[in-house]
C-alpha cells in the first residue's frame, strides 16, 4: 500500500492576521488629535508659531497640569470637562496635558510626522522591540506602562518609550493614546485598555504581512515597518 504524505507545511499559504477595527476617538482623543494635527502641520512647514508652541509644550513634560501659564491655552482651552469638577485637575486634563507634551518631545527635530492615526502605542512598542538590541528592555518598559496606577507613573514610562520612538522614527496615534490614558485610570475600563495594548504588542496587524509575488502572505521586514 502506498502512503501519500500531506502537503509540505511550507507550501501551505498562511492567512494574514485580520485587521482589528479601531474604536472611534472619544472626546479627549478628538481634542488631542485636532490640536496635534494643527501643530504638526505647522511644525513640518517650519512655521515659527508652531515651532515655538512645541518648545513651550516640552517645558511642561513632567510638570503638574496648569503649572506653566504659557501652556494654558495649548493644554487647557477646549479640553472636555465633566459637568461637575473641583479644584484638582481632571483625568481628561491630565490625559490631554500628557499626550500633548509627549508629542512635542516626539516630534522634536524630526522632519516626518510623528503623529499618525491608527498607530497604537502597542504596535509602536512592538516595532521598537524589533529594531533595538534589547527587545526585553522594551517589553519590560511597555508592561510597566500597562501596570501604572497613577498618571505620574504612566507618564514616566510613556516618556521613556516615546523618547525611543523618536530616535527610531516610529510614529504614534496621540488621539488614541490620550483616550487610553483616560481609560487606564478608570477602574471600569482599565482592563480593556491593557487587553488592547497586549494584543497590539504581541499580534502583528494585517498590513505587516504583505503579499509576495506568489500571492501568499509573507513575513514583515524592516522596510514594511518603516512604512508604518
Amino acid at each position: 500500500m502506498t502512503i501519500t504524505s500531506g502537503p509540505n507545511p511550507a507550501d501551505v499559504p498562511r492567512p494574514a492576521p485580520q485587521q482589528r477595527a479601531r474604536p472611534p476617538l472619544g472626546a479627549v482623543g478628538r481634542f488631542v488629535h485636532a490640536r496635534v494635527t494643527q501643530l504638526q502641520h505647522g511644525y513640518l512647514q517650519r512655521r515659527p508659531a508652531a515651532v515655538a508652541a512645541l518648545a513651550q509644550l516640552r517645558r511642561g513634560i513632567g510638570k503638574p497640569v496648569g503649572a506653566i501659564a504659557d501652556l494654558w491655552q495649548l493644554t487647557l482651552e477646549g479640553v472636555p470637562l465633566p459637568r461637575a469638577y473641583g479644584d484638582e485637575a481632571t483625568i481628561n486634563e491630565h490625559a490631554a496635558h500628557t499626550a500633548l507634551t509627549l508629542y512635542a518631545l516626539h516630534q522634536q527635530s524630526r522632519s516626518e510626522p510623528m503623529h499618525r492615526p491608527g498607530q497604537s502605542i502597542g504596535a509602536a512598542a512592538r516595532i521598537l522591540a524589533r529594531r533595538t538590541t534589547s527587545s526585553e528592555a522594551t517589553r519590560r518598559r511597555f508592561e510597566a506602562l500597562g501596570t501604572a496606577s497613577t498618571f505620574e507613573e504612566a507618564a514616566h514610562h510613556a516618556r521613556g518609550l516615546i523618547s525611543q520612538f523618536r530616535t527610531h522614527g516610529i510614529p504614534l496615534d496621540y488621539g488614541q493614546f490620550a483616550d487610553q490614558l483616560v481609560g487606564l485610570l478608570h477602574p471600569a475600563s482599565a482592563d480593556r485598555v491593557r487587553l488592547s495594548w497586549g494584543r497590539d504588542f504581541y499580534r502583528p496587524t494585517a498590513d505587516e504581512f504583505p503579499t509576495n509575488q506568489t500571492g501568499r502572505p509573507g513575513e514583515a521586514d524592516t522596510s514594511t515597518e518603516e512604512a508604518q
